[in-house]
């Protein structure tokens, strides 16, 4: 195991979402990273790292080890944030974990121990060392709405799956209340824009959108 990662971020994606997926969900949850990481893949991406946490971090993981049975140069990237990250979990969450463990292609094991921040030093570290962020993002609360806010900060391409579509994934642009824009704390400094993505179809369509980001706080309920 390491901490480093010497791997260009234009061709590298990672994946932030919620650890609760309803179950009614997960098919579709499912079936979507299969299309997203293919067509990460089609544009170019050939490794993807995941915070190795369970729901949707596990499910993403799953998707890159199918995808890579027909594609060998795709690799797994997992960004632990400590070791002893399962040992609470259930037998069955721990028996998957190693699964997924004994797949990746990398292992990078942030700390030796946990301490307060870690889970954030992770989401930052796969965002640091990546130009594309697939999510399954409904809210803002919690360690996946930070995680998106600093993919933000950090001008990545964006990707939700959350949301209702029939073309696959789709933008946070077009999935925002106020017309097509997300306003909420970023980085230090001004207001700006930064570019939003659609990853391409089998024909190669690739709209062009941005996400608006500024410091002022958004009082509405996302």
């Amino acid at each position: 195991m390491n901490s480093e990662l010497k791997y260009a971020p234009e061709s590298t994606a990672c994946f932030t979402g919620h650890r609760l997926i309803p179950a009614a969900e997960k098919d579709r949850v499912i079936r979507r990273l299969d299309d997203a990481v293919s067509r990460a893949y089609r544009d170019g991406y050939r490794r993807f790292i995941c915070g190795g946490a369970l729901g949707f971090d596990t499910m993403a993981a799953q998707a890159v080890i199918r995808f890579r049975r027909g594609h060998p140069d795709v690799s797994l990237v997992l960004a632990v944030p400590c070791a002893g990250q399962a040992d609470r979990w259930s037998e069955a969450e721990k028996k998957t974990y190693s699964d997924i463990l004994l797949e990746a292609d990398t292992v990078c094991e942030l700390s030796p121990a946990y301490y307060d921040g870690c889970m954030l030093a992770r989401n930052q570290f796969m965002v640091n060392h990546s130009s594309l962020c697939v999510c399954y993002l409904k809210h803002f609360r919690g360690g996946t709405g930070y995680t998106v806010r600093y993919a933000v900060s950090r001008q990545l391409k964006l990707v939700n799956l959350a949301m209702d579509t029939l073309t696959g994934p789709i933008l946070m642009k077009e999935w925002s209340p106020r017309n097509s824009i997300f306003t909420f704390p970023s980085a230090p400094g001004n207001a700006g824009t930064v570019p939003s993505y659609r990853l391409k179809d089998a024909k190669g369509t690739c709209p062009a959108t941005s996400v608006r980001y500024s410091g002022r706080r958004n009082k509405e309920k996302h």
